[in-house]
């Protein structure tokens, strides 16, 4: 029991209170967020893929558009390197010029394409989603490390949310339904939360003044951006990849399972997010503050795996009652066996979140870029030659695989900075 005291003593702290914090609200949080989710692709049945499809679109247009701009405002606030006020209002009118003419852009897009009036209004509610995704305040309080209040604002959001796909929606309901309702919820949250952030840190929102400064974090962000185009590749491009990769009879409707199961992976990825976005903050601490920076680092990634492989565990026991009872609908059946491994991936991406913002600490920022192409490469150019054989099987495999080939460049290149930087210490 002597291991476990040492580990308590290197955690303990503001680390572990809102770490324990953060994460037991969102797991309540998604708990109830799943049930809304299993019961809104149980309303749409065979159109559950349709409505996944354009909010995962959307979740992509925001990530290309992010332009690693969170990263580089958590890095400056936790290291305290910047006028707190100053980076507030340059990232909000940067990402408010972003996203609103992206948003308008798309609108009219949508309105010189000949399409059905449902379609039309699934893809409005995907950008309704996209400009609130686009507008999200976490970074502010992840950098102010006061993350567990986020957690709690987002829980709150989510139940909400949940709670009116349990109580209104039936089945036969309308494309997008389920979109808009988290779009028009999610905008009132979002505007009530500048207008706290506004009111509590007394600062300015829109400033155009300082167009050179704008323009630098855009510079900074750059190899983030990089970073976080590749990652999201990685995990979006099974879904938006199976539905027309496979035209064998035989991967009928595995474009819905397949849907479900990113749902459940969705969901994961979000508790862990949360998750990570206290150690991550934490990281960027470490970094200037403590001198057994690489222990603590590996031992929080050993943590995260033991923790995924217990999961995978529990689920892969599980799944052939749970599956069923989330899902009765057979045509969902077939994703039942690749839960385990898919939430497993989510917990190696928050390990190699963990290894990437000790890279960005030391600002090694495009070492991160390397890390991540080549196995990203590997797993866009495979899923054409196994997902049209494969279907589903390929998809899950080749993400988990992705991920994996991850995590072993980011230890790679964690391994190499740790030589790096401990050597000169040990020659003197």
């Amino acid at each position: 029991m002597v291991w476990i005291k040492k580990i308590i003593g290197y955690l303990n702290g503001r680390l572990l209170k809102d770490l324990s914090l953060t994460v037991l609200l969102q797991l309540f949080a998604r708990l109830f967020q799943m049930l809304g989710m299993f019961h809104v692709a149980n309303c749409y049945g065979d159109l559950n893929g349709e409505s996944n499809k354009a909010l995962v679109s959307a979740q992509y247009v925001q990530f290309i558009l992010t332009f690693g701009l969170d990263i580089v405002a958590v890095r400056h606030l936790a290291a305290k390197s910047i006028i707190f006020e100053q980076l507030i209002s340059s990232l909000f009118t940067i990402r408010l010029c972003l996203y609103g003419i992206t948003s308008l852009l798309w609108l009219l897009g949508l309105w010189s394409m000949n399409l059905s009036p449902e379609e039309s209004i699934l893809w409005c509610a995907a950008i309704l989603n996209l400009f609130v995704l686009g507008m999200n305040f976490q970074w502010v309080f992840q950098g102010l490390q006061k993350m567990p209040l986020f957690s709690l604002i987002q829980s709150l959001t989510s139940i909400v949310i949940a709670s009116y796909f349990l109580l209104i929606f039936r089945p036969g309901i309308h494309m997008g339904a389920d979109l808009w309702v988290m779009g028009i919820i999610q905008a009132f949250v979002t505007i009530s939360s500048w207008y706290y952030i506004r009111r509590q840190w007394r600062v300015y929102l829109i400033n155009f003044g300082d167009i050179k400064k704008l323009l630098q974090f855009v510079v900074e962000g750059l190899p983030n951006w990089i970073f976080g185009l590749f990652y999201n590749t990685l995990i979006t491009f099974g879904m938006l990849s199976i539905k027309s990769l496979t035209s064998n009879g035989d991967f009928e409707n595995q474009d819905d399972s397949y849907a479900n199961l990113s749902r459940i992976a969705m969901a994961t990825q979000m508790i862990l997010a949360f998750g990570g976005s206290v150690i991550y903050t934490r990281v960027v601490v470490w970094r200037n503050e403590r001198s057994d920076f690489f222990f603590r680092v590996t031992l929080i990634c050993g943590m995260v795996i033991l923790a995924g492989l217990l999961s995978c565990g529990v689920l892969h026991l599980s799944y052939p009652w749970l599956y069923p009872l989330l899902f009765p609908d057979e045509i969902f059946h077939s994703a039942g066996p690749y839960l385990s491994i898919t939430v497993f991936g989510r917990f190696l991406g928050l390990t190699s979140g963990i290894l990437v913002w000790s890279l960005l600490a030391y600002h090694r920022d495009w070492l991160t870029v390397q890390c991540a192409f080549f196995p990203v490469l590997v797993s866009v150019i495979l899923h054409f030659y196994f997902v049209p054989r494969y279907g589903l099987v390929a998809t899950t495999w080749l993400y988990v695989g992705g991920e994996l080939g991850l995590f072993i460049c980011c230890f790679a290149a964690f391994t190499h900075l740790k030589k790096q930087i401990l050597k000169p210490i040990h020659e003197k």
